[in-house]
């Protein structure tokens, strides 16, 4: 195309772009059936299917093209679709409010007067090749971009000076997005290979550290059948099997958890002992200490204000977390020691505690101790520590310090031990009236309806509960308990101890059911419930239908006795 060709060209296409500017019309998907003879007249018609397709080639080309006014602040005749994405406008309306509808109003105001010097330099020195210049836009979000201009200047009788400009984001701006889309890429990266290590390493755990305790299942379970005439030797492989059912156990609620907790919505506070909580904690992981022969101390005489407003399960949770971890990595004879100290009192009766686990185990190395709270790591594999475990414990307490707003530390020398200190502030109350003597529990006479719909479960529930000297009737589900109660008279039933997932009836339905009942007394029938589902969104269900506790599964017959204890003292 030579220049006359070129100033014909732009010559119709202003001309049509002015027609549709006074009609309202935006010049997107132009077609000649779209205009009627009033608005494009015959004269005007002569090379209009020429100009539609150049308008629409101009608004489908990658780069951005606009054409503006040569004279005062370059108002804009026609911009194309690539520089309204540029600008981030989604229609031209847009584009025109953002800008003002003029070139100078597409420049960064800081800009201006440079790029105003390569305009004059184009119209008096520059006329036969593209004007190139830099400078700054700001598009619609606010964000500023730097970009690259080749504009030529046209000098038109007919329709005026114009300029038309070839704009798109310049090569620094370039290279600066594909250097940060690297740098993103690059961290995605990185944390997908962490995942898939860590994913690598929870599946290498996992598979061999239950298959562990399995194997001693199965294999003391067929040692204990063999020697079924021999007491002695049957009650040590009992105690073998109760061992690695506990390690089985361990390592499938710390999986639970750690998911329960990535879900929490925080810590829900209630009025607790603080000392009780943690030496609970203690007490349960006592067998296991003596099993290895550690000195396991406890120490938390100096506490003053005992009672305190705290998650109590969160925080029973985060002492086992830790003192488990000090005794599983503390060798046969040596030391674990809890203790805890009140740092400071602060106003509103918030008071400042330490809760410290330290040990002379095996240690941690300095160069493992930047990911030890991370999932799934481990610094040795059981093959070679002799430790079971899948590498959770750790990042559970971490998880629940950091939902009660406290902080975390740890020091430890291989070889020499490990020293966890934990910083809590809680809401306490004055001191517990120590001299007030519990009553002794007398309630072994209580009649027991016991609904499961499990037989093996409901034999071993059955008979220790006969043992202990209760009275003990079966239900098999929901509907069968519900019956039974409802045609009870009252004293016939002093508890009911609810399995929740059951066929016919569950016992959300049955214990919700039994509270509706007429009759008041047996309407308010005390009922522990036990699930095998802990996660404490079940918990708040269990209140909502009336349950009185709920208990997880497998059953833990010392929590169920507390349970029983403190439903009949009630």
């Amino acid at each position: 195309m030579n220049v006359r060709q070129e100033r014909h060209l732009i010559e119709r296409v202003i001309h049509l772009l002015r027609i549709l500017d006074e009609n309202g019309i935006e010049p997107d998907n132009i077609r000649e059936e779209n205009f009627s003879k009033e608005l494009v007249s015959l004269e005007d018609r002569e090379g209009f299917p020429e100009t539609c397709e150049f308008l629409r080639f101009m608004d489908e080309i990658p780069g951005g093209f606009l054409i503006y006014f040569a004279e005062g602040d370059g108002q804009i005749i026609y911009v194309n679709q690539s520089l309204l994405n540029i600008f981030q406008c989604k229609t031209r309306k847009e584009f025109r409010q953002l800008t003002g509808n003029t070139f100078r109003g597409v420049v960064h105001p800081e800009d201006w007067d440079e790029v105003n010097k390569s305009i004059k330099r184009q119209i008096f020195e520059n006329k036969f090749d593209l004007d190139f210049v830099e400078y700054r836009i700001e598009r619609r979000d606010g964000t500023v971009i730097l970009v690259e201009d080749y504009g030529h200047y046209i000098k038109n009788e007919a329709v005026g000076d114009i300029f038309y400009v070839f704009i798109g984001e310049s090569t620094d701006e370039r290279k600066r997005q594909q250097t940060e889309q690297k740098r993103l890429l690059a961290e995605a990266l990185g944390s997908a290979n962490l995942a898939i290590k860590a994913k690598n390493a929870f599946l290498s755990n996992i598979s061999h550290d239950m298959r562990t305790p399995l194997n001693a299942i199965f294999g003391f379970t067929s040692l204990a059948k063999a020697w079924i005439g021999e007491p002695e030797k049957v009650a040590g492989y009992l105690d073998r099997i109760d061992t690695a059912s506990r390690q089985l156990l361990d390592m499938i609620t710390k999986v639970l958890d750690i998911s329960a907790l990535s879900n929490a919505a925080g810590p829900a506070e209630v009025e607790c002992d603080l000392c009780k909580t943690v030496r609970e904690a203690y007490e349960f992981l006592m067998p296991q200490a003596k099993e290895k022969s550690l000195s396991f101390q406890l120490d938390c005489d100096s506490v003053k204000h005992n009672i305190i407003y705290a998650d109590q399960g969160k925080l029973q949770q985060l002492v086992l977390s830790l003192a488990n971890n000090a005794v599983t990595y503390t060798n046969s004879g040596g030391m674990v020691k809890i203790s805890l100290t009140e740092k400071d009192e602060l106003p509103n009766s918030y008071v400042v505690y330490n809760l410290v686990v330290e040990d002379n185990g095996i240690g941690i190395g300095e160069e493992f101790l930047g990911r030890i709270f991370e999932p799934f790591s481990r610094e040795k594999n059981s093959t070679l520590s002799g430790v079971h475990g899948i590498g959770l414990g750790l990042t559970i307490a971490k998880s629940i310090v950091d939902m009660m707003h406290g902080n975390i530390e740890v020091k430890s020398v291989v070889n020499e031990g490990s020293t966890f200190t934990v910083g809590l502030t809680f809401r306490a109350q004055p001191l517990h009236d120590a001299s007030r003597e519990e009553e002794v529990f007398s309630g072994t006479s209580l009649r027991i309806l016991v609904v499961e719909d499990n037989e093996i479960n409901l034999e071993i529930e059955t008979e220790l509960l006969e043992r202990m000297g209760f009275t003990v009737e079966p239900a098999e589900n929901g509907k069968i308990a519900l019956d039974k109660v409802a045609c009870a008279s009252p004293g016939d039933y002093d508890l009911v101890i609810m399995d929740l997932q059951m066929p016919v009836m569950d016992g959300w339905q049955a214990s919700a059911a039994i509270r509706q009942l007429e009759d008041p007394t047996l309407a308010h029938i005390p009922i522990i419930a036990l699930s095998a589902d802990i996660l404490a969104s079940n918990k708040g269900r269990a209140m909502e239908c009336g349950i009185d506790a709920c208990l997880s599964k497998p059953l833990d017959f010392t929590l169920l006795l507390e349970a029983i204890e403190k439903i009949a003292k009630r």
